[in-house]
This record gives C-alpha cells, sequence and structure tokens, in this order.
C-alpha cells in the first residue's frame, strides 16, 4: 500500500511539474502577458510573474530571450528579492 501511494505522489508531482513547464510556452510569443512582479524591489519593468499551482513563477523579458528566474511555492510569506 505504502508503494502505491509513494507512486502516486509521484505521478501527481511529474504532471504538476509538467503543467508548470508548458505554462511557460506563451511567453516566447507573447512575454508580457503576466502583471509585473510587485514582490521585485526596483523592478525596472522588465521582471513579470505568475501563479500556476500554488507555484509562483518569475520571469526576466529581455529584448531577444525570456528567463525563468526563480519557481517558488506561493503559500509560503512572500519574500522580495
Amino acid at each position: 500500500m505504502m508503494l502505491l501511494e509513494q507512486s502516486e505522489s509521484l505521478k501527481i508531482t511529474e504532471k504538476i511539474i509538467s503543467e508548470i513547464y508548458d505554462s511557460t510556452s506563451i511567453l516566447a510569443t507573447d512575454p508580457e502577458i503576466y502583471k509585473l512582479d510587485s514582490l521585485k524591489a526596483n523592478n525596472s519593468g522588465t521582471v513579470r510573474a505568475y501563479e500556476k499551482h500554488t507555484y509562483r513563477i518569475s520571469y526576466l523579458v529581455e529584448k531577444e530571450a525570456v528567463y525563468i528566474l526563480r519557481v517558488r511555492y506561493a503559500r509560503k510569506e512572500p519574500l522580495e528579492y
């Protein structure tokens, strides 16, 4: 029974990771779809963020590329960075 629970837990974890990863594909064509990251200190307007499955994804928009800066569990106390 314990093995089944671990297996199911791993499947759920893999699904969440996959969905978070897939959610970033829109950034290639529409990087400004999400709001500016309010937790980024001195944000010059290039750092944006969104939530997916209680995870907060922060990313940097540059002229030639979009960089994922961090993925953080969103239920914790938010930290500025």
